[in-house]
């Protein structure tokens, strides 16, 4: 084994004997590889192929499992044995087989199936239907189940479980892991997550603790830091990022972005100016339609070089009005959990500001909460008031790309001084490899 497992996973693996078994706790802990250990250990030793590997999706089970196996080097004892091809895992003469279970029309996918042995990645993003449909499908005397995530609300299913395994339920065993468990991952790293992320994604991701969402959302804000009289910077370019309401207010956004191609200090992004069109009888008074907007809009960005305007996906028929006047009108990622944990990163890093006239998106980002009612259901979500601005710059952050540069010592002193890189390049040891953008939580 060219790289040791860590004492946390040994434990894992060593005592992963149950019915069910689960890996779960903060992110980068080093849970999938002793799950993905344990899980070919136990496939070796089963005396058929009804093998599965289910991911949140097809992909992030390949990308998250079966590359792991091929590529980690805790897991090189096995790799001489494996091979990949039609869409299987093939592990000596055992065929193992990938599914994915994003939503309630993957349950066919499971249904009419005998598992032997199953390995679910990323389990509390699984339909609590499908969680119920592999649970009974793990149906034979040898069956057993393999599960790594990190924590969720704690009224999950899979938190029911972990409940079980502590109060000694032979049928499942549950270990909790940390960050500090991981030996393999830098001080430096672990650094950068305490400090960019807060709140509710600071005790799930980095405590690994399931707790409820409640409470302000950017719970770290704070005018004096985070407000800003001017640009803190000369803008490379600008986008704009649009929440369309009708009876709703109507917010578009300008942000200014710099790479810090040419300044050597880093990548940064602020909201400078802000259009807010508000219906109510007691403000502005009345309804615009498509076409008043899209005027309003193109008024409003026309002084400045815009690359692209990001939208919510929802809003075709105006997302339309203005491809027809030539604006760059694209989709906006719209995934919320995911937007608001890169809004919150991009913040604690010193990379998002917000101009001291866009009033409205700053009494919002201040109000911002998680709603109440939904958390006791079992749903992360924000309580749908007066979020309009904070849901474009959502739109905008998650979506939009901005170059990155290191700082090249052969091209020190140079007119740049600087390379890029893609976005998923890691191949460069002074880059910080930590993406806040990949949902890797």
């Amino acid at each position: 084994m060219e790289q040791p497992l860590s004492p946390k996973q040994l434990e894992f693996v060593l005592n992963s004997t149950a019915r069910w078994n689960l890996a779960h706790g903060s992110v980068r802990t080093g849970k999938t590889v002793a799950n993905a250990f344990r899980f070919l250990n136990a496939s070796e030793q089963c005396p058929d192929s009804k093998i599965y590997i289910v991911g949140h999706t097809f992909d992030t089970a390949y990308r998250n499992v079966v590359r792991l196996i091929m590529e980690s080097p805790e897991l090189s004892i096995y790799r001489p044995f494996c091979t990949w091809s039609g869409k299987k895992l093939h592990f000596k003469d055992k065929v193992i087989n990938i599914l994915g279970a994003k939503d309630e029309g993957a349950i066919g996918s499971f249904q009419g199936l005998t598992m032997s042995l199953c390995y679910c990645d990323e389990m509390t993003l699984y339909p609590e239907s499908i969680i119920d449909m592999i649970d009974t499908r793990l149906s034979t005397p040898h069956s057993m189940g393999f599960a790594s995530m990190n924590p969720s609300h704690p009224d999950h299913k899979i938190k029911q479980w972990i409940d079980k395994a502590e109060a000694g339920d032979p049928n499942y065993y549950a270990l909790h892991f940390t960050l500090d468990d991981n030996p393999y991952v830098d001080e430096s790293y672990k650094q950068r997550i305490r400090d960019s992320v807060s709140g509710l994604f600071y005790q799930r991701n980095y405590l690994g603790l399931w707790c409820l969402a409640e409470g302000a959302i950017f719970d770290f804000f704070d005018r004096k830091l985070y407000v800003v009289d001017r640009p803190p910077a000369t803008a490379e370019y600008w986008i704009a990022s649009i929440d369309y309401g009708t009876v709703n207010p109507f917010c578009c956004l300008l942000i200014g972005v710099t790479s810090g191609k040419y300044t050597q200090t880093g990548r940064c992004m602020w909201v400078e100016k802000e259009y807010y069109w508000d219906p109510d009888p007691k403000k502005e008074g009345r309804q615009k339609t498509n076409s008043e907007f899209a005027n309003d809009v193109q008024a409003f960005l026309e002084p400045y070089a815009v690359r692209n305007i990001y939208i919510d996906p929802s809003a075709a028929a105006f997302q339309l009005e203005l491809q027809r006047r030539g604006l760059h009108a694209v989709h906006a990622n719209n995934d919320v959990e995911n937007g608001i944990q890169i809004m919150t990163s991009e913040m604690k890093k010193g990379n998002l500001f917000i101009c001291s006239e866009c009033k409205n998106l700053i009494r919002e980002v201040q109000s911002y909460v998680w709603d109440p009612k939904a958390a006791k259901k079992g749903y992360d979500q924000p309580l749908k008031e007066n979020d309009h601005s904070v849901d474009a710059l959502r739109y905008a952050i998650a979506t939009h790309r901005v170059p990155k540069y290191y700082v090249d010592d052969d091209d020190f002193g140079r007119t740049l001084g600087s390379k890029k890189i893609s976005h998923d390049s890691a191949s460069f040891s002074n880059v910080n490899k930590y993406e806040p953008t990949r949902r890797d939580y």
